[in-house]
């Protein structure tokens, strides 16, 4: 992927920001990100309500029926709140970051922050913190795709996780 640093750094903020509770401004992010990258996105036609709709059917831990569980532990562990949490807490604060637990909803290995984080790393230039953390904590991203793919028809989240798979992998080839 070429496209700068810069670019790469705020198009994974964007990824993180729509991978997390569809707001008003979906939209302008899916436009903003495509421009980044060049990569297309196909569900910009959905409604707000009905995008928030599906976030819920197929994210939120409080359903019933939940279809894609977006945390690393699960997929890792086989569990929410594994080790794999706390492994993922400790390289944060390895690389010189606290999570603010208090403060959140969710758990550090969401798929929103696990991004976040890789998009801060990125613009404070850890290129090679970012390769240690994707090699560890994204081996599980494929399988939590292809659940995603088989929970959905809407494209909107696979999007933004294709396209941060791509910046994630751009940065190996800067090694």
């Amino acid at each position: 992927m070429d496209i700068s640093l810069r670019n790469k750094t705020s198009a994974l903020f964007l990824c993180a920001d729509l991978l997390d509770y569809p707001d008003n401004e979906y939209k302008k992010k899916i436009k903003k990100l495509e421009s980044l990258t060049n990569i297309k996105c196909n569900s910009q036609e959905i409604s707000l309500d009905d995008l928030q709709g599906e976030y819920i059917r197929i994210f939120s831990i409080k359903s019933t029926k939940l279809k894609c569980v977006p945390y690393a532990s699960w997929w890792i562990d086989g569990r929410m709140f594994g080790k794999t949490l706390s492994n993922i807490l400790d390289f944060y604060r390895r690389c010189g970051y606290e999570f603010d637990i208090g403060n959140v909803k969710k758990p550090a290995d969401n798929l929103y922050f696990i991004i976040s984080f890789i998009a801060i790393l990125a613009e404070d230039e850890k290129i090679e913190k970012i390769e240690e953390f994707s090699k560890f904590f994204l081996t599980w991203i494929d399988d939590f795709t292809s659940s995603l793919k088989s929970a959905t028809q809407i494209e909107f989240f696979s999007y933004a996780i294709n396209v941060s798979k791509k910046i994630i992998n751009s940065f190996k080839e800067e090694l």
